[in-house]
Order: C-alpha cells, then sequence, then structure tokens
C-alpha cells in the first residue's frame, strides 16, 4: 500500500489535500506543478473524500505517479483493458472511428459499451420470461 493518500474536499475544489513524503498533510493547487506551492492542511478532515492518487498527476506530486492523468471527471478509477488485433481489424476500427470524427478510443469505448448494453437486457428479458 503506498505511503501517499489523496483526498479532495467540497471547501477546497480547486486545490488536492494529500500526504507528504513525512506523512503531513499538505494541500496544492490541482494545476501543473501545483506541488510546488504546497502549503500545510489545517482543516477539517471529516469532509475530506479519499480519492484514487492517480488524479493528481502532473501537479508534481509525487504520490501521484507518472503520464497525465485519468480521464474520468468523476474521479473514478480508470484502468487500462489492452487488446491484441491484426492489422486489418486495427485499420477498419480506425477508419470506422474517422468516419464517425471520434479517436480510436472513444469510438471502441462506445461501440463496446453500447454492445454490452444490448447484451445486458437481452439477458434481463430472458430472466423475466424464464421467473429467473
Amino acid at each position: 500500500m503506498s505511503k501517499f493518500r489523496l483526498f479532495k474536499s467540497d471547501e477546497y475544489p480547486q486545490h488536492w489535500i494529500g500526504t507528504d513524503e513525512l506523512g503531513g498533510i499538505v494541500y496544492w493547487p490541482k494545476a501543473p506543478k501545483g506541488w510546488s506551492r504546497r502549503t500545510p492542511y489545517n482543516g477539517s478532515k471529516r469532509g475530506l473524500e479519499e480519492v484514487d492518487p492517480a488524479l493528481a498527476r502532473g501537479t508534481g506530486w509525487p504520490g501521484g505517479g507518472r503520464g497525465p492523468a485519468p480521464r474520468d471527471p468523476s474521479g473514478a478509477a480508470t484502468a487500462q483493458v489492452g487488446l491484441r488485433v491484426t492489422h486489418g481489424e486495427r485499420q477498419k476500427w480506425e477508419q470506422a472511428a474517422t468516419a464517425r470524427q471520434q479517436s480510436l478510443t472513444g469510438w471502441a469505448r462506445g461501440e463496446l459499451n453500447e454492445a454490452a448494453d444490448r447484451v445486458l437486457e437481452s439477458e434481463r428479458k430472458g430472466k423475466r420470461k424464464t421467473g429467473g
């Protein structure tokens, strides 16, 4: 488990609150290099909600890891799903994404979510018919 913890607060919506290397609680702007402007946090800990440390990537906070912040604005944890595909499949998918003026990732996510919804709806209907 990481020694770093990250929190958000309704009281400070433009700041992250988290632990530093020594375990102290500090807060800093949700901005690139915001960690360089950190100050000790003396507010209430009751209103703090713990969130995924990766959300603070890009601010310079050592607990945030490397790379860009996850894209989910809700603060929910995100994960990568790897797929092995043929060159032909990828080319076809990229053409479809371009035709819809979307990124390949956005197009794939949308198509997979629609397919999952169809399957789950079909399962729900099947259970209603069988009483399961």
